[in-house]
This record gives C-alpha cells, sequence and structure tokens, in this order.
C-alpha cells in the first residue's frame, strides 16, 4: 500500500504537457503498477506456499475446515413469505451487491453519489423510498473529485450529509486480505464510533480496487468476488462497484462472466443522443429489469479557481428517461421487413418468400411472437390471413397501421 501511495504521489506530481495527455501519463503509470504488483503477488504466493508446509514432515498445513453448511430443510421454512428488504425501493436490496457500469464520463460517479446521498439522508431517490443508514464511499479513482462533487450536492440542495463517509486511500481487493481485513475493520469502527450500521458500500471504481488483477481471468475475479463477498456478508451494507463497459458495449461490463453472475443487481448508465439515463440490467430478487431511471447533469458554480474564474461542478436532478427502441433480430427482424413493404401479405407468401433463410417452423414462430407483442396485425378474409405492420401510438394517438 505505501508502495502504491508513493507511485501514485509521482504519477500526480507529474506536469501534463501538450505531448503528453493526461489519460496516457496514467496508462503508462497504471500498467507499470500493475507489472510490479503482479511480480510482487507472486512473490507473495511463493511465499505463502513455503510457509504452509510443517518443518518436521514437509505436510502442507491445512486450512481450519467448515463444520457445517447449514442445511435447511423446506418443511421448517416460515409459511409466511418475507419481502426482500429493499434498501432503494424497487432497486437495490439490504446487504447484497450490485454492479453499476457505463462508458467513461456517462455519469456513473455522479449517479452513484446522488444515490449515496440519499440513502445517508433517508430521503426519497427519483420517486423511490429509501432506507437511512450510513454510506461508505471508496474513493480510489479520484478522492478529490468526489470531495467536489459531494460539496457540490451540498451546496445545490442547501443540507448536511452527516452519515456519508469517504475512504480516500486505494483499496485492493485482489492482492491479498489486508485491505479487506482494514475496511472491515474501519466501517465497524465508524459504525461504533456513529452509531450509524453501514447500509451501503459503494466502491469507485473495480479496475481501481482490484489492480494487478486480469479482469478477464475466472481466478483473478474469483479471488476479489471471494472479498466483495466477504465485506457484504461482515458488515451487513449493500456493496456497490462501480465498473466500466467494454469496447463492445452491447456486450455489457468488461471483464470475466463471473462478475455479472456474482451480483444482485446490474445498472448501466448511458449516454445517448436522447439523454442520460440508467437501465437495470439484472436483477435477481426484484421486479423492475429493463427499468430505466432518466437523469441530467445540471452544472453550479461552487468557488472559485486561482485565477478568481468560477468554478463549476455538476449535480444530478432527475429527468426522463429515452423512450426504448425495438430492436428486432434474425427471423422478426425479416418479417417485419417484409410485411413492412409489402402490408397484407398473406402469411403463406411471407413463409414462401423467407424459406430460403429460415425454416418453416421459425417463420411462423417469428409470425406468432410479433403478433403477441403487438407489432404486426393479422386479418384473416376468405380463408387467408394477412399481415398489417402496427406502428406504436404516438403523442396519445391510436396504433396505425400500413
Amino acid at each position: 500500500m505505501n508502495k502504491l501511495m508513493q507511485m501514485a504521489g509521482a504519477y500526480e506530481a507529474t506536469p501534463e504537457t501538450n505531448h503528453s495527455p493526461r489519460v496516457s501519463a496514467y496508462d503508462k503509470w497504471l500498467a507499470t503498477y500493475k507489472a510490479q504488483e503482479r511480480e510482487e503477488a507472486k512473490k507473495e504466493r511463493e511465499a505463502e506456499r513455503a510457509e504452509n508446509f510443517d518443518d518436521d514432515d514437509d505436510a502442507p498445513r491445512k486450512k481450519p475446515r467448515r463444520t457445517s453448511l447449514n442445511i435447511i430443510m423446506a418443511d421448517d421454512l416460515p409459511d409466511e413469505y418475507e419481502a426482500p428488504d429493499e434498501l432503494v425501493e424497487g432497486l437495490i436490496t439490504t446487504g447484497a451487491g450490485s454492479i453499476l457500469y457505463g462508458d467513461s464520463n456517462a455519469g456513473k460517479t455522479f449517479f452513484a453519489i446522488d444515490l449515496g446521498c440519499a440513502v445517508a439522508r433517508g430521503e426519497p431517490w427519483h420517486d423511490r423510498r429509501t432506507q437511512q443508514g450510513m454510506v461508505i464511499y471508496l474513493a480510489s479513482e479520484s478522492p478529490k473529485s468526489v470531495y467536489s462533487r459531494l460539496q457540490a450536492y451540498k451546496h445545490y440542495h442547501q443540507c448536511d450529509v452527516p452519515n456519508f463517509a469517504i475512504v480516500p486511500e486505494p483499496v485492493n481487493l485482489w492482492a491479498s486480505d489486508e485491505d479487506t481485513d482494514l475496511l472491515i475493520e474501519e466501517i465497524n469502527t465508524v459504525a461504533d464510533r456513529t452509531g450509524q450500521s453501514a447500509a451501503l458500500i459503494i466502491g469507485d471504481t473495480l479496475a481501481r480496487m482490484s489492480a494487478g488483477a486480469n479482469e478477464n481471468s475466472g481466478e483473478d475475479m474469483g479471488s476479489v468476488i471471494e472479498r466483495f463477498d466477504r465485506i457484504r456478508r461482515e458488515t451487513g451494507a449493500h456493496f456497490m462497484l462501480i465498473h466500466h463497459s467494454g469496447k463492445d458495449q452491447s456486450r455489457g461490463a468488461r471483464g470475466h462472466s463471473s462478475l455479472r453472475a456474482a451480483v444482485d443487481t446490474e445498472i448501466e448508465v448511458q449516454d445517448s443522443k436522447e439523454g442520460k439515463f440508467a437501465q437495470v440490467t439484472k436483477q435477481r430478487d426484484l421486479d423492475g429489469k429493463g427499468n430505466r431511471i432518466g437523469f441530467q447533469l445540471h452544472p453550479i458554480q461552487i468557488g472559485t479557481n486561482r485565477w478568481h474564474s468560477p468554478a463549476t461542478m455538476c449535480v444530478v436532478l432527475p429527468a426522463d428517461a429515452p423512450e426504448r427502441i425495438q430492436v428486432f433480430k434474425g427471423a422478426q427482424a425479416k418479417v417485419i421487413e417484409h410485411v413492412t413493404a409489402n402490408p397484407g401479405v398473406s402469411k403463406s407468401d411471407l413463409k414462401d418468400a423467407l424459406l430460403g433463410e429460415y425454416a418453416k417452423s421459425g417463420i411462423y414462430q417469428a409470425i406468432t411472437a410479433l403478433v403477441d407483442a403487438g407489432h404486426i396485425r393479422e386479418e384473416t378474409a376468405d380463408k387467408t390471413t394477412r399481415l398489417y405492420r402496427e406502428l406504436p401510438a404516438l403523442g396519445g394517438l391510436s396504433a396505425q397501421s400500413i
């Protein structure tokens, strides 16, 4: 950790020039750090293996065994249903885990801080109720930007946020248990001092909190997930990790699939031409997969810089989420295309036109699914079924066919 801080200090002290953009400097710094971190981790693992052998018989010492898996019989479950304990209504539950991901500059950190402040204050958030509790923000990537965004929130809303704690030191969930042990200890210390149990932990970002690890490695991410789960388990808090999209944004968050499998909720933040929004892309215990939360970034002046020019920062304000655009694929796309170009085409003629590309059963399945979803309409006369494209209602007008 000391070495990491020294390297970070060296990086921050490096002046930027027009020939060396900040992102390039950061990439060089991160590559150097990752190489050294991997080498040190390798040495640590070799040392641990050496220590795990008994001096007398060279036999490896076994870790303590679990004595029970706490099996529960179905008949022992209570008759009364216990609903998930929601921390933010319809979005995340207490003690669970989530990933909030998106492209750079999509607004992930703004969105997470705004949500965290609402939980810390126990205030409604985007028309959703919240449980009040302590929020722990792991500002491993950029503590100063977190400070300024919190200051902007307090300034705009004219309020205090007393239950919001910031951890400015980097936390590594991959290299060893050291940071995990310390984090759990300090979270419990904050809870004892304030009388508020941790309700929400926000990790910003997964990349910085797994420095040295290979995000595409199931083994490396398995270690991160194990410590992620341990922190949730021992603090009782919901743990939200901020992450980045992959190069192909349509494939979701970057990295190994075990990350998505491990969390209860996954939320994607997008910055589209129609506006910014967050969309629930996975929901384990609650309804709402596919739900969108619209928001905008509103700039405000929070002070002046060293040249006495206005210094601005953004706050999150609610906004209407852009409407989802239906994307058709495979046989459904071909059916839509053909019916749109040939309104009133018979089901039989449509089948004949597409048989070269798709099986008969696949064509009829696509037609049935599109009819059931209201995208095309059937009309039967003289024993012939004809198909028409249904357009969605716009501006309160009823659906039209062409």
